[in-house]
């Protein structure tokens, strides 16, 4: 299993953080929409980190067969001796599935991971908007103009930025990360220690944007 990784510096893209600011809190429990590679992937890795996983999409056969991908995984780990049974068994009942976004409303951080024309998009973001607590970060696989639409359907346009994991996710070492024109400095903070704590490296991207 992958080390923490050090948090780089966000300063390019935001003024300092006020000294003495508190760690953003850590994500715990994380939704993932779209069922890919890239999503089961990444639910195999965040639960053998000990975060909840709840995987979403609308068809329950695409969800049974996500869970076969991922049962896969904590099979070929224990071959390869990455862990016991005991905790891929563990790690496994971390993971959850829903047809509907409702069941996400307590997760910490909800990645949508599915290409997706951009009205689709915002539809799906205003409902994350709806369901999700008012500091749930809220991140998208689109970058550019396209992540900057779904801003302006959040009330809360500070929370939401990109992140693009590659499969396969257990082996791939780097995220990249979108900082956009109005993400805010502690959603990138939580986001740069989230990744940390999978052992992955960040590559943030995005227009600098500090005040001096």
């Amino acid at each position: 299993m992958s080390a923490a990784q050090p948090i780089p510096s966000l300063d390019p893209w935001f003024p300092p953080a006020p000294a003495g600011a508190p760690a953003p809190p850590p994500v715990r429990a994380i939704g993932l929409v779209g069922i890919g590679p890239v999503s089961t992937g990444l639910a195999y890795w965040c639960a053998t980190k000990g975060l909840g996983v709840i995987l979403s999409d609308p068809e329950t056969g695409t969800l049974t067969q996500a869970i076969g991908v991922i049962r896969a995984l904590f099979h070929a780990a224990e071959g390869r001796g990455e862990i016991s049974h005991a905790d891929a068994h563990k790690a496994m009942g971390g993971i959850g599935v829903t047809t509907s976004v409702e069941d996400m409303e307590f997760c910490d951080l909800v990645a949508e991971l599915q290409p997706e024309d951009t009205a689709a998009k915002r539809a799906r973001f205003a409902e994350f908007a709806r369901v999700l607590a008012p500091d749930a970060v809220l991140a998208s696989v689109a970058a550019g103009p396209e992540l900057e639409e779904l801003f302006a359907v959040t009330g809360n346009p500070g929370r939401v930025i990109g992140l693009g994991f590659r499969a396969p996710v257990d082996s791939s070492p780097q995220v990249h990360v979108t900082i956009g024109s109005q993400t805010a400095r502690p959603t990138a903070e939580r986001v740069l220690h989230f990744l940390a704590a999978l052992g992955k490296q960040p590559v943030l991207q995005g227009p600098a944007r500090r005040q001096p």
